[in-house]
């Protein structure tokens, strides 16, 4: 099922309440109770699905908002332990028995949005996922995180979801004027000229937020000409704090400089970068995939 809504997560979940305690490790793999849900958001694809009913029940979400085969795993529901930064967490599929370094951060309850876990944007999970459709065998995911908070979920066979995701994502990058195929087959993607770091300086921080230690996350598109110019900055996700996506792509536009991607007649190319940019205030900025 396709849906246009650029619904956030929180709008489907109704009044989910959290639990606090994993009473034990699960013997059988969670069921689906919904079929996946392509999300045509307006900066990336998501794929949703739910998982068991009741107060049990737990939302399962895949984002992807860059043209490489990167993923962004979230889940909600309850029982998921508070971490105060992004810990190692244990994944294993069904031709996979540990996806390697995979980390995510648990957050608490709020109100009636129940409590997630974000995992970190990877390369290797939709390797996984991929493995599973290759052998021809449908998807178990297991995950094992902090305080004994072990689930697994029946996903079933992921063939036709990731082919739904793959045509979603071709259509996002045809949004920006580029050709989706042409991306896959270049041969080298736009190389940052430098260090990106320097790219931001003190003086870029937006100086309310510094007054109150305010801190910040970023999530920048940079579209690179064949020349390696930058087009065009458009921030793909942020905290919501319009001075630091404002400030973001300010200082990367005015900064930045790129080596262009090379096509496969060996040529430069058209091509996108994202880039996830932290700022804190009275530190040097952490620049994070």
């Amino acid at each position: 099922m396709r849906v246009r809504t650029g619904m956030a997560l929180a709008m489907i979940l109704g009044g989910m309440v959290s639990q606090t305690v994993l009473a034990a490790e699960p013997q059988v793999p969670i069921a689906p109770s919904s079929k996946w849900q392509v999300d045509y958001a307006p900066n990336e694809c998501r794929l949703i699905r739910t998982f068991g009913e009741g107060k049990e029940r737990t939302i399962l979400q895949l984002n992807r908002y860059d043209p490489a085969d990167r993923i962004e795993m979230l889940l909600a529901g309850p029982h998921i332990p508070a971490t105060d930064r992004r810990v190692p967490v244990s994944v294993a599929t069904s031709t996979m028995a540990e996806v390697p370094g995979i980390q995510a951060q648990g957050f608490a309850s709020t109100g009636q949005i129940p409590a997630t876990l974000r995992f970190q944007p990877d390369v290797d999970l939709p390797k996984a996922f991929r493995s599973d459709v290759a052998a021809g065998k449908p998807t178990i995911m297991r995950i094992n995180f902090v305080r004994r908070y072990v689930t697994q979920f029946d996903l079933g066979s992921m063939k036709g979801a990731l082919a739904a995701l793959d045509q979603c994502s071709d259509d996002l990058i045809k949004s920006w004027g580029l050709d989706p195929a042409a991306l896959r087959q270049a041969t080298r993607g736009p190389r940052p000229v430098g260090n990106i770091a320097t790219w931001f300086r003190p003086d870029d921080y937006p100086a309310g937020a510094a007054n109150i230690g305010m801190a910040g996350a970023v999530i920048i598109r940079l579209l690179i000409g064949p020349d390696g110019s930058i087009q065009n900055c458009a921030v793909t996700k942020s905290g919501g704090d319009k001075v630091f996506e404002d400030a973001t792509c300010q200082a990367a536009t005015k900064r930045g400089s790129f080596e262009p991607a090379i096509g496969m007649d060996g040529k430069p190319m058209a091509s996108v970068w994202v880039q996830r940019i932290n700022w804190e205030p009275g530190a040097p900025f952490f620049v994070v995939r």
